[in-house]
């Protein structure tokens, strides 16, 4: 019988631990060759994009593929995004979800999981550039990672939407959150998040201070841009989701003309196949641009619960 999961099933029995536990082991199954990612594949009708991905885990014991449109007119609409998992073993058809929230869930994972490999685990300050569609998640998953967080400090565009984001998280989390300065915000953090859609960078590497480690999560387009050269410059480490992935989507490294080969992958950290940080003083930075597999592993643990819970609408 194949289930139906909408976003409020996503949202509710997926936790940000559960996320963090699903994208950990993606990583390492993907450096293990125990499972297949495909990267994005887009195609292009005038302003009508069909996103799709797909990725194969058979410890899991399914496969998966995840699509979503994009249609650009003054405002972007569509991206509705869609997750059907099959059985590795039959073919069957088990799972349709709605993969909107799964999707912010798990890429908040994906930034935690890179955090808690790569960065000072004494870290306090983190700095946030965004407030939209992913900031919220990539805050929330990090405080829940690195206990010795005390202070987010927020850089929005909009005054209005910045304030409101700080509101909402100052309601939620039991730390500081206040708005901040571009060069400024970033030259106290220990940890910074960029998660914003420019095609201009929105961090310089002079800002940073020695020890810092960024995530870049808002580059996963060739025309998209988020970080100097100065920061890949500055950096001791390097890290991607999967040098392919990073290969057709990292618009930092493409806009910088950054050698894919030379940074090594968040599994192949975590998998002990190659070093960590150096030294407290070492810039360290994470790419993201997001695997297929991170969805299929998160998504094959919500179906798990769909089914021993009975939820879920049944459709086939």
């Amino acid at each position: 019988m194949t289930v139906y999961l909408d976003d409020e099933f996503v949202g509710t029995h997926l936790t940000t631990a559960d996320a963090f536990d699903c994208v950990e082991r993606s990583f390492r199954l993907l450096a293990d060759g125990s499972a297949t990612n495909a990267p994005r594949r887009r195609s292009q009708s005038g302003t009508a994009i069909l996103n799709v991905m797909w990725a194969l885990a058979p410890t899991e014991g399914v496969m998966g593929v995840k699509s979503y449109p994009v249609v650009r007119t003054d405002v972007t609409q569509g991206a509705v995004l869609t997750l059907l998992l099959y059985s590795m073993e039959t073919g069957e058809l088990l799972s349709m979800m709605k993969a909107d929230r799964l999707g912010q869930i798990r890429t908040g994972a994906a930034t935690a999981v890179a955090t808690v490999a790569m960065a000072r685990p004494e870290s306090e300050a983190l700095t946030i550039f965004g407030t939209g569609y992913q900031a919220e998640s990539q805050v929330r998953s990090l405080v829940g990672a690195m206990p010795h967080l005390r202070t987010v400090r927020v850089v929005g565009r909009s005054v209005a939407k910045r304030d409101a984001f700080i509101e909402r998280m100052s309601a939620e989390l039991d730390l500081e959150v206040v708005a901040g300065e571009p060069e400024a915000a970033a030259s106290v953090a220990d940890i910074i998040v960029t998660a914003t859609g420019s095609s201009e960078p929105v961090l310089h590497g002079a800002w940073l201070r020695p020890g810092t480690h960024v995530n870049a999560v808002g580059s996963n387009v060739l025309t998209k841009r988020e970080i100097d050269r100065d920061v890949l410059e500055r950096a001791s480490l390097i890290l991607v989701d999967d040098r392919e992935v990073a290969r057709a989507d990292c618009g930092d490294f493409a806009a910088n003309d950054w050698d894919v080969d030379s940074a090594g992958t968040v599994g192949q950290l975590l998998t002990g196949r190659i070093p960590g940080r150096g030294s407290a003083e070492d810039i360290t930075v994470f790419e993201s641009q997001g695997l297929a597999l991170q969805d299929v592993v998160c998504g094959a643990l919500l179906m798990s619960r769909a089914r021993e819970r009975g939820l879920g609408l049944p459709i086939i």
